[in-house]
């Protein structure tokens, strides 16, 4: 299998910059991690990394290739672009191909190896809500909430107290300490 085929690119006319640097990233994440490409333009690649647990899609990851100069960061499951500024793990930086493959893979590194805790709350022995975040930052990545296995009158509550964001998604953070906290990614 090629670079082009292991990155999911078809039948794309790459840069020779763009080549290297592809076959340098192919080499350092030596099948562990499998980036495929998300877009690609006359000079611009963009390559995703999707971060998962059980049953939840938790970050996604993108390597932004443009000249010689790469953007690396978390970037939106559903558009993937980039937060507006860097998170405390993003960067721009420009250099050759091999440094760029070098810092591109310690930042999917970094990702794959942060611990993700599920935080799980219960009434009547069931789980009514959970919350996905690192260990380490504690920054929430994915929440469920049903309210029909909740405390009786605990959604209109969190509700009032502004715990609640888009088309009435019910956030975990105004429920307090949670019952169990499980490591689900990585080690502590």
């Amino acid at each position: 299998m090629d670079d082009r085929e292991y990155f999911e690119f078809e039948d794309a006319q790459l840069t020779s910059f763009q080549l290297k640097f592809l076959a340098a990233l192919r080499v350092l994440v030596d099948g562990r991690l499998r980036p495929y490409c998300v877009e690609f333009d006359d000079d611009r690649l963009l390559l995703a990394l999707d971060i998962d647990a059980p049953d939840v899609a938790l970050v996604n990851v993108g390597l932004e290739l443009s000249g010689n100069r790469l953007r690396g960061d978390r970037i939106s499951v559903d558009d993937r672009t980039f937060p507006p500024t860097p998170t405390r793990d993003g960067f721009v930086l420009e250099g050759t191909p091999t440094d760029l493959a070098a810092r591109g893979c310690e930042l999917l590194d970094t990702y794959v190896r942060r611990p993700v805790v599920r935080y799980e709350w219960l009434h009547r022995r069931r789980v009514y809500a959970t919350c996905h975040l690192f260990e380490d930052t504690g920054e929430r990545l994915a929440d469920m909430y049903r309210s029909d296995w909740a405390p009786r009158r605990q959604e209109a509550e969190l509700i009032a107290k502004g715990f609640v964001h888009g088309a009435g998604w019910i956030q975990t953070e105004g429920l307090g300490e949670p019952d169990r906290v499980i490591l689900v990614r990585g080690a502590r």
